[in-house]
């Protein structure tokens, strides 16, 4: 009898980890998104909250430019893991040089990895989109125009919401509105969504990733000089 105490102890404490285990990867990594453009101010925002709130990542563009020949981008990024919040703020020029570098960096990691586009729709099919909206006022100064460009922004966004819901499942009816202005030429949008995938999930598909780099020539340092060479 004396025996059984230190089993059923130890039993005790593994099935109290056992279920903490279970509730974390069962537990739900909400990501917000959040874009607005009003006359020449442009703001975006995306959070992203995993772990009942202990890790936490908020990705900023408060300011972006458009000068011509680039966008300029004032990014903050702000990272909390346990209650400790560190933030960093980056200044950034995307012109037609750098988004060709990022598109020739993209092919090369489709060349090799291994069914990398596989990967990413079966993680796709796990996310849950909970809230997608979408406003958008446009006017031309031209109510023939304005018409015609009301309807071209309403085909965008049922092509979008089309695309969207053959990639992950749809948990709510998306609500979009195009507004036309017929008064002067005007542009404005605002969009927000909110989406969930369970942190298991999320776990298993970075394990899965991880499972590709190291198979590929050169392993997860390739995937490194591929992403950050200059």
């Amino acid at each position: 009898m004396v025996l059984g105490y230190p089993y059923g102890w130890n039993t005790a404490v593994g099935l109290f980890f056992l279920l903490i285990l279970v509730v974390i990867l069962r537990s739900e990594v909400v990501i917000k998104g959040h874009l607005r453009r009003v006359g020449s101010d442009d703001d975006a925002e995306l959070n992203i909250k995993a772990l009942f709130g202990l890790i936490r990542y908020r990705y900023k563009v408060p300011i972006i430019q458009f000068t011509g020949t680039s966008v300029q981008l004032k990014e903050q990024v702000s990272k909390t893991n346990a209650g400790l919040n560190t933030w960093q703020q980056f200044n950034e020029d995307i012109d037609a040089e750098r988004v060709a570098n990022y598109i020739d960096k993209f092919k090369s990691l489709l060349q090799m990895t291994r069914d990398l586009t596989g990967w990413a729709r079966k993680t796709l099919t796990k996310i849950r989109l909970l809230e997608w909206n979408w406003t958008t006022s446009v006017g031309t100064g031209d109510a023939m125009w304005t018409a015609m460009a009301t309807g071209a922004v309403w085909s965008v966004k049922t092509s979008i919401i089309g695309l969207l819901s053959q990639m992950v499942k749809l948990k709510a009816e998306p609500k979009m509105n195009v507004q036309p202005i017929y008064q002067c030429p005007a542009f404005q949008t605002e969009w927000s969504c909110i989406a969930q995938i369970r942190f298991g999930y999320a776990i298993l598909a970075g394990l899965q990733l991880l499972v590709r780099m190291r198979k590929m020539k050169g392993g997860v340092k390739a995937w490194q000089n591929i992403l950050f060479k200059a």
